[in-house]
């Protein structure tokens, strides 16, 4: 029998084991009970739904390709397809050209000075979805600030046209997605070695040489992350084009969700469903499945994927080409005598672009905040005169309380039922010799992967069959998966910090798997998990396209009164709902901080 530490040539009898120990379950069935309860939550509560959404498409039992078919010779849904993967696309470009110089600069910047920074990012990264969405509303109407400035610098002598357009749509896509692209990014740099740099530089290789061979390589996994969850993310996207943009600018989320809602159109719902599904998945996979580097690291390892080798061939083309080599030559001659990291403009110019695209994620919502305390009837920005009658608007109506108490009752609940099987399956896959576990990982990180929209088709279809539309329980059935997903990936991430040495010395003194984990790991994790269970919560609390297909007509939460409301006015009182909002992230920021999120600060 092999010991459970130290060398692995090392042997003991069975005799010479605590009989205890003998006695509990070994490392490997331990792992597979853990497990067990996640994927079997998973399989019923999200995989039956997606299962019953082909079903319906293709007819079952009586196979039929009639939906697909009436999807195929409708310009109209073929052409929203493919604006949906356009913008898509731009949207990851866009993130991505903003988002890798940011990661880079917040990479270099001091401790101190980047733990503020950082703020700027995660702090959006936290808010919720609705917010930052109204808060553009504000930005980009024909009375906004931007508009204002545009006129007052003489760029225009009217508002220009930005809400209800494809360029308000964009901005408040990228603003949302920036940060899910800065941090896998900003990841994988911070743990670079920046020696390397400086010894590619006096080595003679100019900037551009160096960045190709030395930096851009080892930033690969951060970006085809970065990437992958931007892009993915994007095809779901529901409620900033149809808050942002004009109905020309419809995603296929939108047209699912009408086909449910208006035209109850369920069977063709579910195959564009299917269609927007096999799209994600194709590009996910494409990627060569970017989420894994959050939850399986093989020590540092380039990523390797087809549309990885794409990517990377015409840069490789380019930093071997002649002018760029020559160009190298002569800096490297000028900076003769110099040191390696004297590069005063290249670093002043990052710098500066950082600080643009963090004042661009963060100032919305302080100039919501400020718009709150308005005493108009109207929201302008800087305020005539300031109140705080909106505050006690919403304070003195019980919808918008009560709406707030069934939020933070489901979010509660939906994020305790998640911790306790998310650590579970953390603990199971990170620690146990399960047999196919990138599989298993790939199934826990699925409801995340997976739109929104169809994962609320499923919903909407299995609920209905238990009789749970409309009902609190339904609610909190829903929002469960995703939230499984987040606590999985926060707590594996914590889980490969840990210093294995602790539980192979809890073990080779007598004590079992189950007791190591309880009375060694558990302590050690905690702060990852109180970190966990605040992703959690805020997923749960700002979930808004789930709950609008299973909340039905009588229960309200309160992302869905705040989405109902910017459907058809700009109500100030919404601005006060906003910043009362952000202070869940604002409290939340130092408790994740000091506890350890998986974010290097």
């Amino acid at each position: 029998m092999r010991s459970v530490i130290g060398d692995s040539s090392a042997s003991f009898t069975a005799s010479s084991l605590p009989k205890r120990q003998i006695l509990h379950v070994s490392g490997s069935t331990l792992a597979k009970l853990l497990v067990a309860p996640a994927i079997l939550f998973l399989v019923l509560l999200f995989f039956y739904p997606l299962w019953t959404i082909a079903s319906l498409s293709l007819n079952l039992p009586n196979l039929s390709m009639a939906s697909y078919q009436r999807y195929a010779a409708s310009a109209a849904f073929i052409g929203t397809t493919e604006r949906t993967f356009v913008l898509s696309i731009i949207v990851t470009v866009v993130c991505l050209l903003l988002g890798y110089p940011t990661a880079a600069f917040l990479s270099r910047m001091a401790k101190e000075g980047r733990a503020y920074l950082l703020v700027c990012v995660i702090l959006p990264y936290l808010t919720s979805l609705l917010i930052r969405t109204y808060a553009w509303m504000v930005l980009l109407g024909d009375d906004s600030p931007i508009n204002k400035f545009l006129m007052f610098a003489g760029f225009t002598s009217r508002p220009v046209p930005l809400l209800f357009s494809t360029t308000g749509a964009l901005i408040g896509m990228v603003h949302i997605m920036l940060p899910a692209m800065i941090l896998p990014i900003y990841s994988v740099i911070h743990g670079m070695d920046r020696e390397q740099m400086r010894a590619a530089s006096a080595l003679g290789g100019g900037p551009f040489r160096a960045f190709f061979k030395v930096f851009l390589p080892q930033s690969l996994p951060g970006v085809r992350s970065g990437c992958t969850l931007v892009f993915a993310l994007s095809l779901g996207f529901y409620v900033t084009p149809a808050a942002l943009g004009s109905p020309k600018d419809a995603m296929l989320s939108n047209l699912i969700a009408s086909l449910v809602t208006g035209a109850l159109d369920f069977r063709y719902a579910s195959a564009i469903s299917i269609v927007l599904l096999a799209l994600t998945l194709l590009i996910y996979f494409a990627m060569g499945g970017g989420l894994g580097s959050i939850v399986e690291r093989d020590g540092g390892a380039p990523a390797r994927s087809r549309l990885g080798a794409i990517v990377t061939a015409p840069l490789r083309a380019l930093e071997n080409s002649s002018w760029l080599t020559g160009f190298n030559r002569r800096l490297w001659q000028r900076r003769l005598g110099r040191s390696g990291s004297d590069a005063p403009i290249g670093r002043w110019g990052v710098a500066a672009f950082g600080l643009i695209v963090l004042v661009f994620l963060i100032v919305p919502s302080v100039i919501v905040v400020v718009m709150s305390f308005s005493g108009e009837d109207m929201l302008s920005f800087p305020p005539a005169s300031w109140s705080l009658r909106w505050y006690q608007a919403f304070f003195a109506d019980n919808s918008w309380i009560g709406a707030t108490g069934i939020s933070a009752k489901i979010a509660v609940s939906s994020s305790a039922i998640a911790l306790v099987l998310g650590t579970m399956a953390a603990y199971g896959l990170a620690r146990g010799n399960v047999r196919g576990r990138q599989f298993l990982y790939a199934l826990v990180l699925a409801p995340i992967i997976v739109p929104s929209v169809v994962t609320a088709v499923g919903m909407f279809n299995v609920l209905a069959a238990w009789g749970l539309i409309g009902t609190t329980t339904g609610v909190l059935l829903a929002h469960t998966p995703g939230a499984i997903s987040y606590v999985v990936i926060i707590l594996s991430g914590t889980l490969m910090g840990l210093d294995r040495r602790l539980e192979m010395a809890s073990m080779s003194l007598g004590a079992s798997h189950l007791r190591t984990a309880f009375r060694v790991v558990l302590p050690l994790i905690a702060p990852g998990m109180l970190a966990a269970a605040i992703f959690a919560f805020i997923h749960s609390f700002d979930e808004v396209v789930i709950s609008s297909f299973v909340a039905g007509a009588n229960l309200q939460t309160l992302p869905l009164r705040i989405w109902q409301d910017i459907q058809y006015q700009v109500d100030p009182v919404i601005a006060a709902v906003s910043a009362l909002l952000m202070l869940i992230p604002v409290a939340a920021l130092p408790l994740i901080r000091r506890r350890g999120s998986g974010v290097a600060i």
